[in-house]
C-alpha cells in the first residue's frame, strides 16, 4: 500500500514536471519572462490559497501541543548542520544550499504518504506538523534566509529582511484562515466551497514550473552539493530529530510521524523562494529537490525500521 501511495503521489509529479520541461523547448521559450510570472503567481496567488485551504481543512486544537516545538528544533538541527557544511564558502553560494538543506515539502508529499504509516491517533499530530512547518518554515525562516542572501536585499537594513517575513502573502492568509475559523462552521463551508476548487491549478503550474527550471538548467557541476543537501534533509537531520525525541520519551509511532514529515523532500516553496528574490546559484535546489526527492524513498524503510513500533520507552 505504502508503495502505491508513493507512486501516485510521484507520478503526476513527474508529469507535470516533464511537461514544464518540454514546454520549454517549445517555440514559447522565446518568452524568457514565463519563470518568472510562474514565479510570481504562485507567490503571491497560488501559495496563499493553498495555505488557507490547508489552515480551514485543518484546525488548530490542543492535541500535540509540543509540535511545534518539534518543528522548531527539526529547523535548527537543519540550518546548523548546513551551516556547519557551507559558513566557509562564498555568501552569494550560501542561501540555495541553506533552503534546500533545511525546508521540507511536508503538504504535498509528507500528507499523502504519512496516513499509511502512522497510527490515526497521530495523524493530527502529522498535520500539524505540516501546517506549522508551512508557516514558521517555508514562509517563516525561508523568506528570512531567501531576503537575507537574495541578490535584492543582501546589503540591506534588518528591517527590510522583516518587513519582508511579515509581509510575506501566506503568512496573510495563515491569519485570514484563523480568524475565518472563529466566524464558525457556517463562515468555513461557505470560503471552502469556492476554495476548494480554486486551489486545484496551484500543484501541476508549481510543478510545470520546476520543469521549467530543469530545462534551464547550466550549471550541473552543484549536482555533489545538492546531494549534500540532500542527505542533510532526508538522512541526517530526521535521524537526529528521531533519536532526540526517543532520548525524551516519546512512543515510537508518533516519532515516527514527526520523523516522516522532517525528511519530506526539499520544498517546491525553496525555488519560488529562490525566484523571487534572485537568489544565487538556484539550480542548486531544483539539483536538491530532485535527489531529495529520491533519497526519501530510500529513507522511509529506515525510518520503518527505527520508529515503526507502537511500545514506548
Amino acid at each position: 500500500m505504502m508503495l502505491e501511495t508513493v507512486i501516485d503521489v510521484y507520478i503526476p509529479v513527474i508529469g507535470w514536471t516533464l511537461l514544464g520541461f518540454l514546454l520549454w523547448q517549445s517555440p514559447l521559450a522565446v518568452w524568457t519572462e514565463i519563470p518568472r510570472w510562474l514565479s510570481r503567481l504562485l507567490y503571491w496567488v497560488g501559495v496563499p490559497l493553498q495555505v488557507l485551504a490547508f489552515v480551514l481543512q485543518s484546525p488548530l486544537s490542543s492535541e500535540g501541543l509540543w509540535v511545534p516545538v518539534v518543528v522548531v528544533a527539526s529547523l535548527a538541527i537543519g540550518l546548523a548542520i548546513a551551516w556547519g557544511v557551507c559558513w566557509r564558502w562564498p555568501v552569494e553560494e550560501q542561501g540555495s544550499f541553506l533552503l534546500a538543506a533545511t525546508i521540507g515539502n511536508t503538504g504535498f508529499v509528507g500528507l499523502a504518504i504519512a496516513p499509511y504509516l502512522v497510527s490515526a491517533p497521530y495523524l493530527g499530530w502529522v498535520v500539524l506538523f505540516s501546517l506549522t512547518h508551512n508557516i514558521v518554515g517555508s514562509y517563516g525562516v525561508g523568506v528570512w534566509l531567501a531576503s537575507s542572501f537574495g541578490q535584492k536585499n543582501q546589503q540591506k537594513p534588518t528591517w527590510v529582511h522583516l518587513r519582508s517575513l511579515f509581509t510575506t502573502p501566506a503568512l496573510w492568509a495563515f491569519g485570514l484562515g484563523i480568524v475565518l475559523q472563529q466566524g464558525g462552521d457556517a463562515a468555513v463551508e461557505t470560503v471552502q466551497q469556492f476554495l476548494n476548487p480554486a486551489v486545484q491549478w496551484v500543484p501541476p503550474v508549481a510543478f510545470i514550473f520546476v520543469g521549467v527550471l530543469c530545462q534551464q538548467i547550466r550549471e550541473w557541476h552543484l549536482w555533489r552539493r545538492s546531494l549534500l543537501a540532500a542527505g542533510i534533509k532526508t538522512l541526517v537531520m530526521p535521524l537526529i530529530l528521531g533519536l532526540g525525541l526517543r532520548l525524551l520519551g516519546w512512543c515510537p509511532m508518533p516519532t515516527l510521524g514527526m520523523v516522516l514529515e522532517a525528511g519530506m523532500p526539499t520544498a517546491l516553496a525553496t525555488i519560488i523562494l529562490a525566484q523571487e528574490y534572485a537568489i544565487a546559484q538556484s539550480e542548486l535546489i531544483v539539483l536538491s529537490l530532485a535527489a531529495s526527492s529520491v533519497g526519501v524513498l530510500v529513507a522511509i524503510p529506515l525510518w520503518l525500521w527505527l520508529f515503526g513500533g507502537h511500545g514506548c520507552l
